[in-house]
């Protein structure tokens, strides 16, 4: 299968969530659209590799050496020493891998290097201008691989998470005078910001996000985008409410607790460094680790 399109028609949070239902593999293509009035501005490509739905590889060449040349620039192994040990004509292990059992790199290091992969990825969610194509036959390549993986899903809501700028997501954000509704009947499994939880805890298909944003003290905009993260891991969907004279007192909250976990999310949104670089492949480090 392939699937070529434009990010002005589908957006890459949505391209995941297809590759995460539909469990793909193979090469997403993303090459980014140079800017008419930034004198110089050039197009750029970046390839992300999937395998059964599950992101396994990234980078933005492709040679295959970008897992390499991430090695070398750190100091962990040179060049000779990795063809050494790593022949291409016999690499039958991701390199990652291959690399730890000759006792070369850590677990710790192949996290980093992992991250600061899907870090790569992250970024391409703030593109307005772009185009990809998503070819299901291409070769996943051992050389700028790990060994590890992450479900797909789960690195578009860290890459949402950390936008900036929304316009990229506009078209898609749910309705302010719409519902939403739960589609699960059991606990999220996918771990939640104290906000997605108090907006999921409305999704019974007849509160208006404008009315959940009332009732949270929060700005619309901000309901919206904690609702769309809730309809792209598939826990929720919108509904379109017709005008309605429900009263949310009929859904009483503990007040206390939601204030401490606004406070604590509005806390933790003040003190975000402007450039999250560093905080992410952390947090990101932290998270592998947790998976592991």
């Amino acid at each position: 299968m392939s699937l070529s399109s434009s990010f002005t028609d589908f957006s890459l949070a949505e391209l995941f969530q297809l590759i995460d239902q539909g469990r793909k593999s193979g090469c997403l293509t993303v090459c980014t659209l140079p800017d008419l009035h930034a004198p110089g501005s050039k197009s750029h490509y970046y390839y992300i590799w999937f395998r059964q739905g599950r992101v396994v590889a990234a980078a933005n060449r492709l040679n295959g050496e970008g897992l390499s040349y991430k090695i070398i620039q750190r100091g962990w192994a040179n060049q000779q020493l990795i063809e050494q040990l790593c022949p291409e004509t016999s690499l039958a292990t991701p390199l990652g891998l291959l690399l730890k059992t000759h006792g070369i790199l850590s677990a710790e290091q192949l996290n980093l290097l992992f991250a600061s992969q899907l870090q790569q990825v992250r970024e391409l969610f703030a593109i307005q201008k772009g185009v990809f194509k998503l070819d299901s036959k291409a070769a996943v390549p051992l050389k700028e691989m790990t060994g590890l993986s992450l479900r797909t899903i789960e690195v578009a809501l860290m890459a949402v998470r950390a936008l900036k700028d929304w316009k990229v997501l506009a078209d898609v954000l749910p309705d302010a005078s719409s519902g939403i509704r739960s589609i699960t009947h059991n606990k999220p499994q996918i771990h939640l910001h104290p906000l997605e939880w108090q907006v999921w805890e409305f999704a019974n298909g007849s509160v208006s996000l404008s009315a959940i944003a009332s009732q949270l003290n929060q700005p619309i905009a901000i309901v919206q985008q904690a609702a769309f993260r809730l309809m792209l891991v598939g826990l929720v969907e919108e509904i379109p409410l017709a005008e309605s004279t429900l009263n949310l007192n009929d859904y009483p909250m503990d007040f206390n607790s939601l204030n401490s976990s606004v406070s604590q999310f509005q806390k933790s949104k003040q003190l975000e460094p402007h450039k999250i670089s560093t905080s992410f492949l952390q947090n990101l480090v932290g998270f592998l680790k947790s998976k592991a």
